[in-house]
């Protein structure tokens, strides 16, 4: 993929539908519903969680609030980093909607956010149809890859510290769930030795978006170990970073909704198992839920329901 691509016409399938009376009543419909039901979603999930527990169980430090929104910030400030070197500067997505491609990602469908991205790159940026499928498809392999990766080496460490026990079930036939686990990587590989066939990145563009994700994985995580450490609700740093990687295995499910309350029932269900005192970790679990949430119609849903209220398209 070349920093300065040829400018294509419009897909004619696109440009048929834009055209349309009923297409535009529908695309207005959905530029004020798309963010009304992210905002509906995010406030029911608050609730659920219940506001005033959340209130009275908030850690003391700081700092734990910082490292938070900084978490939080890192995984669209990656994207903005792996598109911006996809598609040179004059291309590079606004935050804006990178931002809204992580919470529709998040709280709605896996995956709902990069269709909501690649329809707005079609529309918004001077880049060929197939340029766009390339940059998001691969950056989203090369993704999955880093992402199993660190899973590997955090579970490595958990070995070699004695965090981590492997059930005799999973010993026995341990080769299975490892070509499972292994997909990723497999695709990735993929990627990079059939690169003439399978995408137009170049092997420098390659290297240069996995090792994007590759660290933003690892400053999530990092960040997360120390809000572990910072809270005081686990006993050891092994703890800490036993949780880290429960984390890292929920999000690493595919096609799964609600993964930040799947994470604190796992969590809690955790802290059981390892006779852990169970309300302080449940109130950070609970915290890292909300905190999300609370950051995402911050960052995200208001702007975004604010923008359609001035009448604006999302830039």
């Amino acid at each position: 993929m070349t920093a300065a691509p040829d400018l294509g016409p419009e897909a004619g399938l696109l440009a048929q539908i834009k055209a349309h009376p009923l297409a535009r009543h529908v695309a207005r419909i959905l530029r004020w519903g798309i963010p009304v039901i992210l905002l509906a979603i995010i406030g029911w999930r608050l609730t659920e969680l219940g506001w005033r527990e959340i209130w009275v169980a908030r850690p003391g430090n700081p700092f734990f609030y910082v490292l938070l929104v900084l978490q939080f910030l890192i995984q669209p400030f990656g994207d903005y980093f792996v598109y911006r070197n996809l598609w040179g500067r004059s291309s590079t997505p606004s935050m804006a909607v990178i931002l809204r491609k992580r919470v529709m990602n998040t709280f709605m469908l896996d995956y709902s956010g990069e269709v909501f991205f690649f329809l707005w790159a079609q529309e918004h940026l001077k880049l060929k149809p197939g340029m766009l499928v390339h940059g998001i498809k691969d950056s989203n392999v090369l993704s999955a890859g880093a992402g199993l990766a660190m899973l590997y080496l955090i579970a490595l460490l958990l070995l070699a510290t004695g965090g981590l026990q492997i059930p005799a079930s999973i010993s026995a036939h341990g080769w299975i769930y490892l070509v499972i686990g292994s997909v990723p990587l497999v695709l990735c590989a993929l990627l990079i030795f059939g690169r003439r066939r399978l995408t137009a990145l170049t092997p420098a563009q390659i290297a240069v978006t996995f090792l994007i994700h590759f660290t933003r994985a690892m400053l999530a995580l990092g960040i997360e170990f120390w809000l572990w450490q910072l809270s005081g609700a686990l006993p050891s740093a092994v703890a800490s970073l036993q949780f880290v990687a429960l984390r890292l295995v929920v999000t690493r499910l595919p096609m799964v909704p609600n993964k930040d309350l799947i994470f604190v029932g796992a969590g809690i269900a955790a802290a059981g198992m390892a006779k852990v005192t169970v309300t302080p970790v449940a109130t950070v679990l609970v915290i890292l839920a909300a905190a999300d949430l609370v950051l995402a119609l911050a960052f995200a849903g208001l702007p975004w329901l604010l923008e359609q209220a001035r009448g604006k398209k999302a830039a």
